[in-house]
């Protein structure tokens, strides 16, 4: 009897140690594909990286003043060697221009990726929502003189205008994508409406403003990189950084947003000023790209989606993908703006809309219409 008991036991104590081991060898399996896809991420990230190194370079060289490639290499590494109208050439107006478009890419990009992650709305982007708008129609404001901000030095009044209008269209865009009984949908149709009614008032300051103020006002609805400044590159390259730190901190928790609301909220997660928090960081960056280069379209909707269909929505690879394939995408455009018309540079809206039009209709069919 005694030794049947051990036979048994120790059948049990074997069958035991062969689930042990299934177990851990399915734990291992699950830590290698993990391990594998990590790696793949990081090589995508990487590729992207060099994307818009090549990008930037290529925007470099090329330009409506017939520089060859000896010539621009000599000017950016031995100025000194190089003489006075290529050296201008070069510093003051083609890198100011191709350094701007990295950058400005890349805020609007990380803009609509976190408007499209707080407001769960994958149409969400700062020009499609009418943000992009609200901060021109803010920069007019100053332009066109009627609004004035004491205390504030002149040179940035503009911004300060434009960061202010974003915001509150920012916030209001928010507070309706809150209402439960109203859907997705329905808050992107209200997000249109604002793009549509800041168009009509942008037009309204354009009707009532002097031949000089018209000028600069047109500049804000096409969208130009040759307004382009070491200040202004200086302000993004310090600003874009603490931006994009503020964001990965928070990584874990904007992507626990897509798992609904409720579960985020289940996981001590403060969803309403985590929102908070990300829209005004959003208003920050969307109003210093729109103030110093003017709206660009769908930047903050393409680069997003591509970066999610690469990456997944995974913050910690999302975000930097969708900075860099923004980066990507506006140095392509300002390539194309300058090469579809030699001699004349194109608005980057009319490069971007080429590009983002057709890819928003093939966002909805994809979708059926349902998002």
């Amino acid at each position: 009897m005694k030794q049947s008991m051990t036979l048994s036991d120790s059948a049990f104590i074997e069958q035991g140690s062969v689930k042990e081991e299934s177990k851990t060898n399915h734990l291992t399996d699950a830590l290698t594909i993990h391990h594998s896809r990590l790696k793949k991420k990081k090589v995508a990230l990487v590729v992207l990286f060099f994307l818009s190194l090549i990008g930037l370079i290529a925007d470099v060289l090329i330009g409506s003043h017939g520089l060859t490639l000896g010539q621009v290499i000599s000017g950016v590494f031995n100025p000194a060697s190089s003489d006075i109208v290529t050296q201008t050439i070069i510093w003051d107006i083609r890198m100011p221009m191709s350094l701007m478009a990295p950058f400005v890419g890349g805020a609007l990009a990380i803009a609509g990726a976190q408007m499209q992650t707080t407001l769960n709305n994958p149409l969400a982007d700062p020009y499609t929502f009418g943000v992009s708008a609200s901060a021109g129609f803010g920069a007019s404001l100053v332009i066109t003189h009627i609004v004035s901000i004491p205390y504030i030095p002149e040179e940035y009044q503009i911004a300060s205008m434009a960061f202010v209008m974003c915001m509150l269209t920012t916030f209001m865009i928010a507070g309706i994508s809150s209402i439960k009984r109203i859907s997705i949908e329905g808050v992107m149709l209200f997000g249109v409406a604002t793009m549509f009614a800041y168009d009509g008032m942008l037009t309204m300051m354009q009707y009532i403003a002097t031949e000089t103020q018209l000028q600069t006002l047109i500049f804000w609805q096409m969208g130009s990189l040759d307004r382009g400044s070491w200040g202004k590159i200086t302000t993004l390259a310090i600003l874009l950084p603490i931006v994009m730190a503020i964001m990965m901190k928070d990584a874990w928790k904007l992507s626990s947003l897509k798992v609904g609301l409720e579960r985020a909220e289940s996981m001590g997660i403060n969803v309403k000023q985590l929102r908070i928090k990300t829209l005004l960081l959003v208003s920050l960056i969307t109003s210093l790209s729109v103030s110093f280069v003017g709206a660009i379209g769908f930047v903050g909707l393409v680069g997003p989606h591509i970066a999610r269909m690469i990456l997944g929505e995974d913050q910690r690879f999302f975000l930097p993908a969708s900075f860099l394939l923004g980066a990507v995408l506006v140095e392509l455009a300002s390539i194309a703006s300058k090469s579809v018309m030699p001699g004349i540079i194109l608005p980057l809206t009319v490069m971007m809309s080429a590009v983002g039009v057709p890819f928003f209709i093939f966002l909805i069919i994809k979708k059926g219409g349902k998002f």
